[in-house]
Formats: C-alpha cells, sequence, structure tokens
C-alpha cells in the first residue's frame, strides 16, 4: 500500500495503517496531527510577532517620552539658574600658540583694577550736635582724660528722618584714654560712628528688602527716587550684616522662649541656596516668631528648635516629621484637611457618589468645628456641650463611612491615623484648630523666594532668617518695625533684647 507523501520504493509497506511502531497507529493519523501542531504553533509564533511589535512601538514612545522630561528638567535647571551665572556666556576668543590658558573661573565683582565708588562728603550740614568726650574708653574701660585744648572732631551723617533727607554735623570733644593712649569717641544719640550713612535710612532699606520683599537692586533704586539718596547694592549687604549681627542673640532669645510657651505653630516651606534645595521653618505664636534655614526637611530641625523634651501645645500640617514630638497635645490642621476636600473633590468621577458625600461630610465637620473654636471657646453653656459631641461623633462617623475612589480612601486613611489629633483644641484653648498663622507668616518667604530664586549663600539665607525672625517678634510685640531696626543699629544686643519685650 502507497501514500502520496510516502517516498516511492520499489516495494510497499504492508503496515502503514496499522504500523506496530506508532503503537498500531496509522501513518496517515500521524501525518494528520503533525499537521495541526504547525497550525497552532504557527499562531503562536503570529502572537508572538504582533506582541514584539507592539513592545518596540511602546519602548519607542517611552524613549520620546523620556527625552522630553529630560529636556523639560534641563529647561527648568536653567531658568533656576539663570540669575546665579557668574558671567554671561561670550564666544570663545581665539588663543595664541604662546598664550598659557588662565585657570579657574571669573571672580565675582568688579574686575581687578577698578576704581572704587564713594560717596560725596557734604558740605553744609543741618543740625549740629556736640558730644562730650567719654568718661570710660569703650575698648580698656580705663578712664579717659578730656582734651579741650585739642580741636574737636566733626563726624557728618546723612540720615532719612521723617521723609526727609537731613545731614548731622557731630562735633566729638576730645579724649584719650589713660591705658591704652587711643583717642576715645562716645556715639550721639542716633550716631553710628564712622558712618556716613544714619540708622533710619538703613532701617528703610532693610525693611523694604526684607518685610516688603524687595530685590537688592531695586530698594536702592527706590530710595534714590523717594528720598533722592544714592548708594551702591553692596552697602545695602553691609547693612544686613550689621544688623544680622546683633539681631542674632534676640533670635536665639526668641527660640529660648518658645520652648516655655503654651502652644506653638510650625511649618516648612521650599527654599533655594546657592542654586541648592533648601527649607525654611517656622515655628511661632502670636507673640513670637522664630525662623531657621536647614538644607534638610527632617523633623530633626524642628525638634532641636523647640527642644527634645518640649510639652507644649504643637499645630501643625499632616507632615510626618512632626510626629516624633514628645509632647502629646497635638492638633492637626483643620484647613489642610478641608483645602484637601475640596481640591480632591473636583477630581471625582460622576459615578463617585460615597466619595463626593465623604468629601462634603469632611467639609461641613471642619466648618462647624472652626465655628465651635470661634465661638464657643470661652464660654458654657448646653449648647456648647451640645456641638462638642456632634464633633466627636460625626469624626467617628467619618472613620467609618463608605468611600469608592482612591483619594477619598486616603483621605479617610489620613483620618484614621490621627483621630485622637484632629480635635485637640476643644480640650486645651490655647491651641488653635488651624495652621493658618504659620502659613501666613511664610507668605512673605514664599514671595521673596519667588522674585529673587532664593540666596546666593548660607550666611545670606541665615541673615535672611536672623532678620525675618526680628521683624515679625517685632510686629508680634507691638512695635513699630521701622523705629525698631533703627534703634537695633544703635543699642547693644542685650539692650535691643530688653527694648523687643518692653511695653509700649
Amino acid at each position: 500500500m502507497h501514500f502520496a507523501f510516502y517516498p516511492k520504493h520499489e516495494y510497499g509497506c504492508p503496515h502503514v495503517s496499522h504500523c506496530p511502531h506508532l503503537g498500531g497507529a496509522a501513518l496517515g493519523t500521524l501525518v494528520l496531527a503533525a499537521g495541526e501542531q504547525t497550525d497552532w504553533t504557527d499562531a503562536l509564533l503570529r502572537q508572538v510577532d504582533a506582541l514584539r511589535a507592539e513592545n518596540t512601538a511602546k519602548f519607542h514612545q517611552i524613549e520620546e517620552q523620556a527625552a522630553r522630561i529630560e529636556q523639560l528638567e534641563r529647561e527648568l535647571k536653567a531658568e533656576r539658574q539663570k540669575q546665579f551665572k557668574s558671567k554671561k556666556e561670550e564666544p570663545a576668543e581665539q588663543v595664541l600658540p604662546d598664550a598659557v590658558p588662565t585657570q579657574g573661573t571669573k571672580k565675582r565683582g568688579a574686575p581687578k583694577g577698578h576704581p572704587g565708588w564713594y560717596r560725596k562728603r557734604p558740605v553744609e550740614f543741618d543740625r549740629l550736635i556736640v558730644v562730650p568726650a567719654p568718661c570710660e574708653c569703650t575698648r580698656c574701660g580705663a578712664s579717659v582724660k578730656a582734651r579741650p585744648d585739642r580741636a574737636p572732631y566733626d563726624h557728618l551723617q546723612e540720615d532719612w528722618i521723617d521723609g526727609q533727607r537731613v545731614v548731622t554735623c557731630f562735633r566729638h570733644e576730645q579724649g584719650r584714654c589713660r591705658k591704652c593712649r587711643r583717642w576715645a569717641r562716645q556715639a550721639g544719640e542716633g550716631e553710628l560712628l564712622r558712618a556716613m550713612i544714619g540708622p533710619h535710612l538703613r532701617a528703610a532699606s532693610l525693611f523694604l528688602q526684607y518685610d516688603i520683599g524687595l530685590t537688592t537692586r531695586k530698594v536702592v533704586r527706590t530710595l534714590a527716587g523717594l528720598a533722592q539718596f544714592d548708594f551702591v547694592p553692596a552697602s545695602l549687604l553691609h547693612f544686613g550684616k550689621e544688623a544680622a549681627l546683633k539681631a542674632k542673640p534676640l533670635a536665639q532669645d526668641v527660640a529660648e522662649k518658645l520652648r516655655a510657651c503654651d502652644a506653638n505653630h510650625a511649618d516648612e516651606t521650599y527654599y533655594r541656596v546657592n542654586a541648592q534645595p533648601a527649607y525654611i521653618w517656622f515655628h511661632g505664636n502670636e507673640d513670637l516668631a522664630h525662623f531657621h534655614v536647614s538644607d534638610t526637611r527632617s523633623g530633626k530641625v524642628s525638634r532641636a528648635i523647640l527642644g527634645i523634651d518640649y510639652q507644649g501645645g504643637l499645630v501643625t500640617d499632616c507632615y510626618s516629621g512632626y510626629d516624633r514630638h514628645k509632647t502629646k497635645i497635638k492638633q492637626k490642621c483643620l484647613s489642610h484637611l478641608k483645602r484637601t476636600a475640596e481640591d480632591w473633590q473636583k477630581l471625582l468621577p460622576p459615578e463617585a457618589k460615597d466619595s463626593r458625600a465623604f468629601f462634603d461630610a469632611v467639609r461641613q465637620w471642619v466648618k462647624r468645628g472652626c465655628t465651635w473654636h470661634r465661638k464657643w471657646k470661652n464660654r458654657v453653656g448646653a449648647e456648647k456641650d451640645r456641638e462638642a459631641l456632634w464633633l466627636r461623633q460625626e469624626l467617628e462617623r467619618l472613620q467609618q463611612m463608605p468611600t469608592d475612589s482612591e483619594r477619598a480612601a486616603r483621605l479617610q486613611k489620613r483620618i484614621r491615623r490621627y483621630r485622637n489629633e484632629w480635635l485637640t483644641f476643644m480640650d486645651h484653648p490655647g491651641v488653635s484648630p488651624t495652621n493658618n498663622l504659620a502659613e501666613q507668616a511664610l507668605r512673605a518667604v514664599v514671595i521673596l523666594r519667588k522674585q529673587t530664586f532664593g540666596s546666593r549663600t548660607k550666611r545670606g539665607a541665615k541673615r535672611l532668617a536672623t532678620m525675618m525672625t526680628v521683624i515679625e517678634t517685632a510686629k508680634r510685640q507691638g512695635r513699630s518695625v521701622l523705629n525698631f531696626l533703627a534703634a537695633l543699629f544703635t543699642m547693644s544686643p542685650s539692650q535691643a533684647v530688653r527694648a523687643m519685650y518692653a511695653r509700649p
């Protein structure tokens, strides 16, 4: 017997229909099964080719998106570092064969040999103040011998007083120390020794820079237009250094007083120092304000400022860095909870009815909690107790409400995590239900960051924190910022600390 697919030999196999080597199966059945297996294998190979082509297309798409993201990151980095460039890009100059290339980059500032800028010495003055010789030497503390036979020393100082440019001549009587044999002088009222610019103009420039939020060059232009007073931006930097040096003990004193307060607010915001990420921390209350610059967002910074054993009330947002404070009086900001509910509710699909009801309940609960604190915190009555009971029961209900979206489940998980820290203000009257005080205190820093893109150096950032501490604390103590900054230049650090907390 022969088959079309079987090779034709001179003889035919009698066992084609029942081959003993195939277990009695016919050879045609084997060929049919092999053909079906080949078709199945071809179908699988076609599927593999289709998946491979799909993966190749996705791979090219991922590469394009990665290149686009990398390009956007480069553009963002260039935009942020634009003001930090040391010099503008210039075409490369032709280097002679015998010339030796210079090492390093160009130093900031005017080139070497550039003539300096000096203020013109006033020819006339508006008022004269005679300053007698001191009784004691400011260097060694020895007695000073007055020398009326010597010609007096005239010190001309320009200032901006009551909106007018005033030139004062401080006429110092000569006196010599009996021990160190140096000429001794004491400062007159409103005088800065060896300075041509008075304290009031310095205070106005620092007020414009740190409180209003103007850049250094804009401060110079503003005072040149308003007060008809010209000085260079480097002078403003010098004013800030002197003021921060005298205000440093005051900032340290504010930090020490915060540790003894019954309640404090804490928050942090992003900042940049020399184009590197950093953070500005705020800790304070209605009477004190303290700012601190750090290159980390770790909660160790907050614990170092308030102290490891701080036991007062602490009002914060839900950032986990504040969780390790030992105090048991913790209040999470209800405004952050309400704001999150409002923002996430806008992103819900129309069919997410349970999540929409949950977000509405959160907003209503926060609103009634803030109303209770504003209306009932210092009052007693049955209505206050009923409202407090409703707030506690509603908090339990919010933790059990059904949700049908990932965002609602996430917010509910946050409520459960801090279940004991949402209504702390009901048991401690000195604690606020919101962290708006810290948010408003950091607004000036945020505006300054958007205008200047941060600080160039760490010293400049620390100087900013010190000056913001002094300015905000002066406001909370009922002081005039301009008057206090002007007095800061003429007082010693210990006198500045006493003057800050003295009753107006």
